[in-house]
């Protein structure tokens, strides 16, 4: 994902010279010709937001196993959740609305390849 917006950048008062310059370049998956292609994009894209959606899926799996397991433990010999009912709650609604994102995105490419 590519921020467009250099407003802040061009309304800055601070001047800076060349070896003050800040070195950061946005983040690519992809070298070479197909970088910020549409294509390109896309692949990005989805390699990001289904590395998160597998993040907070494992994250709550890991957690839903816990509580089943401090379920059948001893006093004593409960093991501390990941994370709470409600973060868990709130990981996966965020990788059901990240899949859906994607999904959305995905479809749009599809009608922009069709339009072409």
């Amino acid at each position: 994902m590519i921020d467009h917006d250099s407003s802040s950048a061009r309304n800055s008062t601070n001047t800076t010279s060349a070896s003050d310059a800040p070195t950061h370049e946005d983040f690519h998956w992809i070298e070479g010709p197909q970088q910020g292609s549409l294509y390109g994009n896309l692949l990005e894209t989805t390699l990001d937001v289904s590395a998160g959606i597998h993040a907070c899926l494992q994250i709550i799996y890991t957690n839903t196993l816990e509580h089943a397991a401090n379920d059948d433990a001893d006093d004593g010999e409960k093991a501390a959740p990941a994370v709470s009912v409600m973060h868990a709650d709130q990981l996966m609604r965020l990788a059901i609305v990240s899949a859906g994102l994607l999904r959305d995105e995905a479809r749009r490419q599809v009608e922009v390849c069709n339009d072409i």
